[in-house]
């Protein structure tokens, strides 16, 4: 998976970003977990983004630094870069471990493409906030002042703190995806 990957985004890009072990099964635990309050970040299929959370403000009253959005843009950038027909190709060569992966977690007549498009359906619902994000620190990490950002699920907060035009490049691609995936090419195994 990791070589196959290689060749779509750059080897460069799979070593930067991606974990080096257990892939697949970090990509479906991370996946199944998006919609969900929180995402198991000892799981993620990814490295964690270079640079540290930014705010403006104090704790009282802070926003959401715009320099978080630039923390996201070399990933972006890979991403913005993929062919989603390859990447669509690729996912479903693996496909029978992914499922497999999934079954594995609880799920023993589910269907992770199912899952998998209900996630990109949920990503894609995400809001584009207006105006400076607010924030407050009620202990240790910062959360959305208002509520109804706090309370959207775990890949949607992801989406916000990536900023709107991070936001959007991943929205496109996983649109793209989606048709991909969607498209009949994969049977239920």
């Amino acid at each position: 998976m990791r070589d196959a990957l290689a060749q779509l985004a750059g080897v460069d890009a799979v070593k930067d970003y991606l974990v080096p072990n257990d892939l697949i099964r970090r990509v479906v635990v991370s996946i199944d977990n998006l919609p969900r309050q929180k995402v198991a970040v000892d799981k993620r299929p990814t490295n964690p983004i270079a640079g540290a959370f930014a705010a403006d403000g104090d704790e009282l009253h802070a926003t959401l630094d715009q320099q978080n959005f630039e923390r996201y843009k070399p990933l972006v950038a890979v991403i913005r870069k993929l062919d989603m027909q390859q990447l669509g190709a690729v996912y479903i060569h693996f496909y029978p471990l992914f499922q497999q992966s999934y079954q594995n977690l609880g799920y023993p007549n589910g269907y992770f493409n199912d899952r998998l498009v209900e996630v990109i359906d949920d990503m894609l619902a995400t809001p584009e906030p207006k105006g400076p994000i607010q924030l407050v620190r009620p202990n240790v990490m910062y959360t959305f002042a208002d509520p109804a950002l706090e309370a959207r699920p775990a890949g949607q907060k992801l989406l916000i703190r990536m900023g709107p035009e991070n936001a959007r490049a991943i929205k496109a691609k996983l649109t793209e995806l989606r048709a991909v995936i969607t498209a009949g090419s994969l049977k239920r195994q």
